[in-house]
């Protein structure tokens, strides 16, 4: 991956935070951080965040500081990184995605990624989009696949989107995957041709 000028900056200035050379704009104090390598809480813990981005995790020290910047004591709480739900079908559950969101929120989840099959299999490209529009603007991030719309046969396909119909699809950051089947069910059609 080439990191371009603007990322440089941002992790030279980074850099200099975690050194205690700029000033954090948030510096959360007296926190246990879950050590997810060596299974341990550890206590007395800190976390300098610049610019939205995390400088520093580790013992407390005293960083320099502007008039500017936060600073919040966790009294010793556990500090957790938002965990990720990898794959999951939002869409399709009976609920509601605020229903869905409502209990996956206390559980640390800051992210997931869900599959857009079940709609876009029905109505084709609307059933990707449609939903989607309603996993923006929410508390937690949403980032989805773009379904493969293949069946097992041919009157399954009606809706599938040719390649064209994805591209623009293709260049929404949200898009975490493409998922396409299309040789298994060439290969699919090609034997149930031959006999």
């Amino acid at each position: 991956m080439r990191v371009g000028a603007d990322e440089m900056k941002k992790r030279k200035i980074l850099s200099e935070v975690a050194l205690g050379n700029i000033s954090p704009d948030t510096i959360i104090t007296n926190g246990t951080i879950f050590n997810v390598f060596t299974r341990e809480f550890v206590r007395g813990q800190s976390i300098w965040i610049k610019d939205g981005s995390i400088a520093y995790v580790g013992p407390e020290q005293n960083p320099s500081k502007s008039t500017e910047t936060l600073i919040i004591d966790a009294d010793g709480m556990v500090l957790l990184p938002g965990l990720i739900e990898g794959h999951t079908h939002t869409v399709s559950n009976r609920y509601g995605i605020e229903e869905f969101i409502k209990h996956v929120i206390p559980t640390g989840v800051t992210t997931v990624i869900t599959e857009t099959i079940e709609l876009a299999t029905v109505v084709g490209r609307a059933g990707i989009e449609y939903p989607i529009k309603g996993l923006m603007e929410q508390p937690i991030r949403f980032y989805y696949t773009i379904a493969p719309l293949c069946g097992l046969t041919p009157s399954e396909e009606i809706n599938a989107l040719m390649n064209e119909e994805l591209l623009p699809l293709l260049k929404d950051p949200s898009v975490s995957a493409l998922v396409r089947f299309t040789g298994a069910i060439s290969s699919w059609r090609g034997s149930r041709e031959r006999g």
